[in-house]
């Protein structure tokens, strides 16, 4: 009997043994960034204590770190207040997707737990104040038709926005683009300042302005505070009627990092007006720039790195020119969705081949996909078209056009036309899940079906005012 016994304290002290050094492993693991490798072992732990306060919380931190958010939210709840940190970090999660209300309520149960000194202590009101902000501007959402969207090399964004003459000139430079108007006498473009203010040199990046008088340009002259009020200006361009500029900013009260602003001169007053954020989806805490409207095809541009973390890519956003409208009433999580653009992630292209999504999305009623951008097609065999010019004029390659802005055009209709189709789907599909859905799902397709039935109502008149501009176009040559 005593053999027995000193049998089962020798286990339980070898299993004791184990189960330390399992512990001890996972926090050398934890403590060296090996976070793969110590969330394994946190894991393993937790199958033995699964309600562990700092196996919970250090599993959530492995998990975070990994990128497995969702993972790491449920086990930061799990483990309570214990460790204070964990707000924090849920701050981060939530503030990262979006969710501000919860990312501020996060923060702010964060900071009682230290002091004004503390290193955390300035960031997390930072984050607070811009989550306040982009809950603001989540409240007025607006509508866009995506006709196109493309990543490409940041060096090489100027590929994805194909201009006509009509709307000017853009070229790159160190600082951004160089915007030059269609009649060529005036450029916009950014330069360096060095402001010296007490012992402190603050550099900065400024928007000038230059006209051309015969065959030289003018000195630059400075834009006003109205435009240069953030450290960093950049990206400008001017439509066609000369006084409506967009350009980025980093300026205080944006969503984060750069931001599209628009201001407009006012002749009487000689003088640029304050600036506006034009908002949501154009911006987002990310850098967002470069936004150009080509008034003659009637699409506007705009690039974001708002998915390209990490990487030296921009997507860049092809949209319809038309009234803005607001989005109210969706439930929040659409928004977000709709702010984000995050249904287009599986339609990001290169020039060549289709970027493979980590994940299906389905498309919001109020974005609806096209295929991939639009660029020159080749001329050869596979370009078989049926467009009717006129009574005595029919077009059935694409090498038939004269005038290049119209085929360029007519390629863009095609591109819409497939994308109605498919906006024509999805409300076939929707309208086949109402009739099978339960009364909660009912309740949510009952704000979609209408949205998609008026969208595609708007496309159909978009297309045919599309191809009106084609002939127009067409018939000048």
């Amino acid at each position: 009997m005593r053999h027995i016994s000193t049998i089962i304290i020798l286990a339980f002290l070898s299993c004791t043994l184990v189960y330390g050094q399992s512990a001890k492993q996972a926090d050398d693991l934890f403590n060296n960034r090996q976070y793969t490798e110590a969330r394994a072992v946190y894991e393993s732990l937790l199958r033995k204590q699964p309600t562990n306060p700092l196996y919970l919380y250090r599993a959530a931190r492995c998990a975070q770190e990994v990128g497995d958010l969702a993972t790491a939210e449920t086990l930061f709840i799990k483990a309570g207040t214990k460790y204070p940190l964990r707000n924090y970090f849920l701050g981060e999660i939530y503030y990262s997707q979006w969710r501000m209300a919860e990312a501020i309520a996060a923060y702010e149960a964060f900071l009682p737990s230290i002091d004004e000194n503390h290193e955390r202590w300035q960031p997390v009101q930072q984050r607070i104040a811009s989550a306040q902000i982009i809950a603001r501007y989540l409240k007025h959402v607006s509508r866009v038709e995506v006709t196109g969207v493309q990543r490409v090399p940041k060096a090489e964004m100027l590929t994805a926005y194909p201009l006509s003459e009509e709307a000017g000139e853009l070229s790159m430079d160190s600082l951004g683009n160089i915007f030059t108007t269609q009649r060529g006498d005036r450029r916009y473009y950014a330069v360096r300042s060095a402001e010296q203010q007490d012992s402190t040199t603050t550099e900065r990046t400024l928007l000038v302005s230059q006209q051309r008088l015969l065959e030289h340009w003018e000195t630059p002259d400075t834009l006003r505070a109205t435009v240069n009020s953030g450290t960093t200006n950049v990206y400008p361009f001017v439509l066609t009627d000369g006084a409506t500029l967009y350009f980025a900013s980093d300026r205080e009260g944006g969503l984060g990092g750069l931001d599209i602003y628009m201001t407009r001169y006012n002749a009487a007053l000689g003088e640029w007006l304050p600036a506006e954020n034009i908002g949501m989806p154009y911006n987002s805490p990310a850098d967002d720039y470069l936004f150009v409207a080509d008034e003659h095809l009637g699409y506007a541009y705009f690039a974001t790195d708002r998915h390209c973390a990490g990487s030296d890519s921009v997507e860049v956003y092809r949209i319809s020119l038309g009234e803005r409208t607001f989005l109210r009433g969706l439930p929040e999580n659409e928004l977000v969705a709709l702010a984000r653009l995050d249904s287009l992630i599986p339609l990001l292209a290169t020039a060549e081949q289709p970027i493979e999504a980590t994940q299906q999305v389905d498309i919001p009623a109020t974005v609806t996909p096209t295929a991939r951008p639009a660029q020159r097609i080749k001329t050869e065999s596979t370009d078989s078209i049926y467009f009717v010019l006129s009574d005595d004029a029919l077009y059935t390659h694409l090498s038939d056009f004269h005038n290049d802005s119209a085929r360029v055009l007519y390629e863009q209709y095609i591109r819409l036309e497939q994308a109605q189709q498919q906006a024509q789907q999805m409300l076939d599909s929707l309208r086949h899940q109402y009739y099978e859905a339960d009364s909660n799902t009912r309740a949510s397709l009952e704000a979609r079906i209408p949205a998609l039935s008026d969208e595609i109502l708007n496309r159909k008149r978009l297309l045919r005012e599309t191809l009106s501009r084609v002939r127009s176009l067409e018939t000048q040559q």
